[in-house]
């Protein structure tokens, strides 16, 4: 039986497969935020982060297939994994003002979830917990790493219909024009990768212009 390519796979767990198949190290997913710092994320990576995540969504928070998440985050790279395992737990994103969502994640400690479950993330790259933790939000930065690094869903959400990227495309992305399925899904389905930008790095034209000579971008938002 041939691998399936990334272009064919029908939901995340599918494409991660696929892109690890291509190549398990290869970067997939790259954030350059404040203060220099930058995170890089391989399929291998990317699945490992979308694996424990997603597992902790439907063993923790008890989310069936067809669930409700809210994801109350900026452009980052937590948010793409957040996004993914999302869609492979079966669950639908809602838009930010959505009432009945079944889980909320944010980064804002103040954030109302109503009768949802609130999770709280926290953006830094070595940031090992949430400080000051509401009563009754779960810390994702803690827990997250407890969980299984192999997922199996029973009903994986369909990937959203995008305008697949030029076939392995670096595609270069700043915060102000992120678009989660639109950059996202269309790069990976399409074997390729993205380069997320801060706001702070975007505004820096200099610096902008070095991320995406030495990332070999080709192909910008």
């Amino acid at each position: 039986m041939s691998t399936p390519t990334p272009a064919r796979a029908a939901d995340v767990p599918a494409l991660l497969a696929a892109l690890q198949a291509s190549d398990p190290g290869r970067p997939r997913l790259t954030w350059y935020g404040p203060g220099g710092e930058r995170v890089e994320l391989s399929a291998r990576v990317l699945d490992n982060w979308v694996a424990k995540t997603a597992n902790l969504l439907v063993e923790e928070l008890d989310l069936q297939a067809g669930g409700r998440v809210l994801l109350d985050l900026p452009p980052h790279w937590r948010t793409a994994v957040w996004a993914l395992a999302a869609w492979a737990a079966g669950a639908e994103l809602v838009a930010r003002d959505a009432v009945d969502a079944d889980v909320v994640v944010s980064a804002d400690p103040a954030r109302p979830a109503g009768d949802a479950r609130l999770v709280l993330v926290a953006l830094p790259g070595l940031a090992r917990s949430v400080p000051d933790l509401p009563a009754g939000a779960l810390d994702y930065n803690a827990e997250v790493s407890g969980f299984g690094d192999v997922f199996l869903p029973e009903e994986p959400a369909a990937l959203p219909t995008v305008q697949p990227a030029p076939a392995g495309a670096r595609l270069l992305v700043t915060a102000a024009h992120w678009d989660l399925a639109g950059d996202l899904v269309a790069a990976l389905t399409a074997d390729g990768s993205v380069v997320l930008c801060a706001p702070e790095v975007a505004a820096d034209g200099p610096l902008l212009e070095r991320v995406a000579d030495d990332e070999k971008v080709t192909a910008r938002r």
